[in-house]
C-alpha cells in the first residue's frame, strides 16, 4: 500500500509563508554606494578609483550597473558571491555601457523601421480598399484569424483604430476638420507598433503577399511568396519584442527571444547563426530592403565591440557566444604627437589631443606599450 503523505495544515502553510517573506526582506537591505564600494571590494572585485565607481553607482544605481551585468565575471558557492581574479569595476562598467548604447540603437532602429512598416502598409490598404476609414476599416477585408490576446483580435484592432480617429490632436483631428477623411497613412501614425504588426497579420493572403514584395527582394532569395510572408511576420514580430524590451530597459546583448526567425526552413545559406541570440535580430533585419535599421544597429555594435574587447579582449569568446556571432577583433591604441608611446585609453597619464590608431600601424612607426595602462605587452 502506498504511503500517504501528511497534510499540512492551512495555518502552518500560512507560517511557512511569512517566515520565506522574512527571510527575503532581511536580505534586502537599504546600502549607500559608499556602503556598496566596500561590498564590492570585499567580494574580490578590484575598484582602482573609487571616486568614480562611487559616481557611477549614484547615476545609474547598483541593480542596473552590478546586479545586472556581473554574471560573466562571478562565481557563486556556498552563498557566496566572488569575483573572478583580476575583474574590474571598469570592466563590468563597460559591458553596461556595451548594452545601454546597443539598447539605444535598438530603440532608434526599430522607431525606423515602425515607420516605415506603418508607411507600407498603409500604402497597400489604400490599394485594395480605399483611403476612407469606413473602406479600409471593414470587417469583412480581412480574415479574422484567432489570437490569444483579446487586444489583438480583429474586431479589437479595428475597434482601436476607429477610437482613434476621435482625436483633437494633429494631423488626425486637422484632416477631420479639413479634409473631412482621415486616410490610413495618417491615421496609422498614431497606433501602437505591436497592433499595426498585429494589424498585418489579420491581411488576406492577397494583401500579406503585396506588403511580402515591398519588404524582400523575393526573386533575390529564390523563396516563394508564402515563404516571404512567413518571413515578413516572423521578423515583424522579432523586432517588436526587441523594441519592448529596449524600451523597458531590458539587457539586450545575451536577450533571446521566444519568437523564432524560421529562417532554416526559408532559406538555406544564411548560415548556423542565423536562428539563435541577438543575432536573429540582425539577420532579420538585414534581409528587408529598407537597409537603415539593419546599418544602424551594426554600426553601434561594431563601434561598441571594439571599443569593449580593445580593453577586455579576455571578454572575446563570451559575447561571441551571447550574441551569437563571429567577432573579428580590430585592436586600436592611442597616441600623441608628444609621446612615443601608444595607450590602452585616450586618458592615460593625461595625454592630450589623443589619436586613434591601428594597434599594429602603431607598432610599424615604431611607438612602444606604455607600462601603466598596457600591462599584457
Amino acid at each position: 500500500m502506498a504511503a500517504v503523505r501528511p497534510q499540512k495544515s492551512l495555518g502552518t502553510c500560512v507560517l511557512r509563508l511569512f517566515s520565506l517573506l522574512g527571510e527575503t526582506m532581511e536580505n534586502i537591505i537599504y546600502t549607500t554606494p559608499e556602503e556598496q564600494i566596500q561590498k564590492l571590494k570585499s567580494q574580490n572585485l578590484i575598484i582602482d578609483d573609487e571616486e568614480k565607481a562611487t559616481a557611477a553607482l549614484y547615476a545609474y544605481g547598483y541593480s542596473n550597473l552590478i546586479k545586472s551585468y556581473r554574471e560573466p565575471y562571478i562565481i557563486r558557492s556556498d552563498n557566496a558571491t566572488l569575483y573572478r581574479s583580476g575583474v574590474t569595476f571598469d570592466q563590468v562598467y563597460s559591458l553596461y555601457m556595451l548594452d545601454k548604447n546597443l539598447r539605444n540603437a535598438v530603440i532608434a532602429a526599430m522607431l525606423d523601421l515602425e515607420e516605415h512598416i506603418k508607411e507600407q502598409a498603409s500604402d497597400v490598404v489604400a490599394n485594395s480598399f480605399g483611403i476612407h476609414p469606413d473602406e479600409y476599416l471593414n470587417y469583412r477585408n480581412y480574415r479574422n484569424k484567432r489570437k490569444r490576446r483579446k487586444q489583438f483580435t480583429l474586431s479589437s484592432i479595428l475597434t482601436t483604430m476607429r477610437n482613434a480617429l476621435d482625436t483633437d490632436k494633429d494631423p488626425i483631428h486637422h484632416y477631420n476638420t479639413v479634409h473631412e477623411i482621415v486616410p490610413p497613412w495618417i491615421l496609422f501614425k498614431s497606433i501602437y507598433f505591436s497592433t499595426i504588426i498585429n494589424y498585418i497579420d489579420q491581411f488576406r493572403i492577397k494583401e500579406q503577399i503585396q506588403m511580402a514584395h515591398k519588404l524582400y527582394d523575393i526573386s533575390a532569395y529564390n523563396i516563394t511568396e508564402l515563404q516571404a510572408v512567413q518571413l515578413m511576420m516572423d521578423t515583424l514580430y522579432l523586432a517588436s519584442d526587441y523594441r519592448n524590451l529596449a524600451a523597458h530597459g531590458g539587457r539586450v546583448y545575451n536577450y533571446t527571444s521566444k519568437n523564432r526567425l524560421r529562417i532554416d526552413d526559408i532559406i538555406n545559406d544564411c548560415g548556423s547563426l542565423a536562428n539563435a541570440g541577438f543575432n536573429q535580430l540582425l539577420v532579420a533585419l538585414k534581409l528587408l530592403n529598407y537597409s537603415g535599421p539593419a546599418k544602424h544597429i551594426r554600426s553601434i555594435l561594431n563601434k561598441q565591440l571594439n571599443r569593449h574587447c580593445n580593453l577586455y579582449p579576455q571578454d572575446v569568446t563570451y559575447l561571441g557566444q551571447i550574441l551569437n556571432i563571429d567577432i573579428v577583433q580590430k585592436r586600436v591604441v592611442f597616441t600623441s604627437d608628444h609621446s612615443n608611446k601608444f595607450h590602452r585609453t585616450p586618458y592615460c597619464s593625461g595625454i592630450k589631443n589623443a589619436q586613434k590608431i591601428d594597434y599594429d600601424k602603431a607598432i610599424s612607426k615604431g611607438y612602444i606599450p606604455c607600462k601603466r595602462c598596457i600591462k599584457d605587452k
